[in-house]
């Protein structure tokens, strides 16, 4: 049975929603974290995304404050040993965003904004500390966008994630974690996301094997096939492509920087470059990327997150085309000062290549569908194809929950013979269109404040300037604003 959204019942759903969010943020602000002063032992903070990540199990060594009686759905024993357990929390985010234009300019649509809620409840069952069972079921709803409603806008009352765990310990703090079942996935930071930037995320039914140590991944394996969003009831399901991977990482103590190395492939559908004149072809493309990351210590006030891949495989247009594509990219950070209350400087570099010659049988577009594009902005407007980027920013930690950054983006074609990408598989300005090679530049103001751990707020302000690429393709200066509150129980 489908449940269907009308705008005034959305309206009505948000704005009611919104009224009982801000009675519960203001209980969560005026509450103090519960301590065990004598084992000091800490509640767990709820983990974004991975909600399946927290640990509630420790509730059974403290007393439970009866001014929080919702901690008793965190943790309810059904043995008398606790080890088997249940454990209930969800989530709500509500998102407005406003686009002036749309697309840049590009689709003649006009001003787009739109209002969207996710609602999502889960249960986490430990029947022991070998086994674990995790579902989620979701619901998200969005206004009518002029132009329509994007991907992942909009989902009925849908099984979002259903998985089972099966840990085998291999020594003190290592061991071995086997998940089957559906999931999202996300690994080395930008480079695969789970596309939280929609409002429902992508979602796989898949097995991943991973052998951590203290959570840290030694090796990672997986084998999936995406699941569509799906306006239905219970009707996401997968939609024949898939995704599979592996990696590898190593801790080097000096310096202290994190080394992974990567292996990607995707078989997709109905995929448009500027190669197979903009028609839309399969392809199958793979992945080997060095990734280092070298996070902020006490001792180190430099950060690095850097990867350097390459991709082969086939496109499958009527040349029958080899892929042959490459990418650098990544951003260093310095804290000016070794403390919370400090500027930080950064700079972004990237390198995605783009095609050279649209009629030959080589596809040399850099791709990867399931980027974070917010590594550019919100606005997602810009793809990792195609493209030289360089971003200097700047941004003040005020606090461990407040920070706000300030970066400035300047873009250009890689390769003047290849189009400009202004979506996961969309040609927003055909090469022939320009011989140009700026895109253009953004400026974007971002807030991330986060008052306690369940509640989590940022806001993105952006200005696109046009450059010749856009604006010979008939495109022009865009204005985007973002707001987005969540919270977690």
């Amino acid at each position: 049975m489908s449940i269907q959204v009308t705008s005034h019942h959305f309206k009505k759903v948000t704005v009611n929603v919104c009224v009982w969010l801000s009675i519960l943020i203001a209980c969560q602000i005026e509450a103090e974290p519960v301590t065990d002063t004598d084992s000091d032992i800490v509640l767990p903070a709820p983990v974004g995304r991975a909600r399946w990540g927290e640990d509630w199990s420790v509730i059974r060594y403290l007393p439970l404050p009866d001014e929080d009686p919702s901690l008793i759905f965190k943790y309810i024993p059904l043995n008398e040993s606790g080890t088997n357990y249940l454990s209930f929390g969800g989530e709500f985010r509500f998102t407005y965003e406003n686009y002036d234009p749309v697309d840049l300019g590009l689709s003649n649509i006009g001003e787009q904004d739109v209002a969207l809620i996710r609602l999502a409840a889960h249960a986490d069952w430990h029947p022991n500390k070998k086994w674990r069972v995790f579902g989620q079921l979701g619901y998200a709803a969005a206004g009518d966008r002029e132009g329509g409603n994007k991907v992942g806008d909009e989902s009925d009352l849908n099984i979002w994630q259903l998985f089972v765990d099966r840990h085998f310990t291999v020594s003190d703090g290592e061991q071995l974690e086997f998940r089957l079942g559906r999931q999202f996935i996300e690994m080395a930071d930008w480079f695969i996301g789970s596309g939280e930037a929609r409002n429902v995320r992508q979602y796989y039914d898949g097995l991943r094997v991973a052998w951590l140590d203290n959570r840290f991944s030694k090796f990672n394996a997986f084998a999936a096939e995406f699941v569509d969003a799906a306006t239905g009831s219970f009707d996401m399901s997968g939609n024949g492509e898939y995704f599979w991977g592996a990696s590898a990482g190593f801790r080097l103590d000096t310096p202290h920087v994190n080394l992974s190395l990567l292996y990607f492939g995707w078989d997709l559908k109905d995929r448009e470059f500027q190669q197979g004149a903009g028609q839309l072809y399969d392809e199958t493309r793979h992945s080997f990327v060095l990734w280092a990351k070298q996070p902020v210590t006490a001792s180190d006030q430099w950060a690095l997150n850097y990867y350097l891949a390459y991709q082969f495989g086939r496109y499958y247009d009527s040349a029958n085309s080899n892929i042959k594509a490459y990418a650098a990219f990544g951003e260093v950070t310095y804290d000016l000062f070794p403390r919370v209350r400090t500027p930080i400087l950064g700079l972004k570099t990237s390198y995605f290549s783009g095609d050279k010659n649209p009629n030959d049988d080589e596809l040399n577009t850099f791709y990867n569908p399931i980027f974070v594009t917010i590594y550019f902005s919100y606005a997602r407007d810009v793809m990792p194809y195609n493209l030289v980027h360089l971003q200097p920013n700047i941004a003040y930690r005020f606090s461990e929950k407040l920070k706000l950054t300030l970066s400035n983006d300047y873009l250009w074609r890689e390769n003047t013979n290849d189009a400009f990408y202004t979506g996961a598989n969309k040609i927003g300005v055909p090469a022939e269109a320009s011989d140009a090679r700026y895109i253009g530049n953004q400026i974007q103001l971002a807030m991330n404040w986060n008052p306690v751990p369940s509640i989590v707020t940022s806001m993105h302000l952006v200005r696109f300037w046009a450059g010749d690429v856009v604006e010979d393709g008939g495109g022009g200066d865009q204005n985007y604003a973002r707001i987005d509150l969540n919270y977690l129980f």
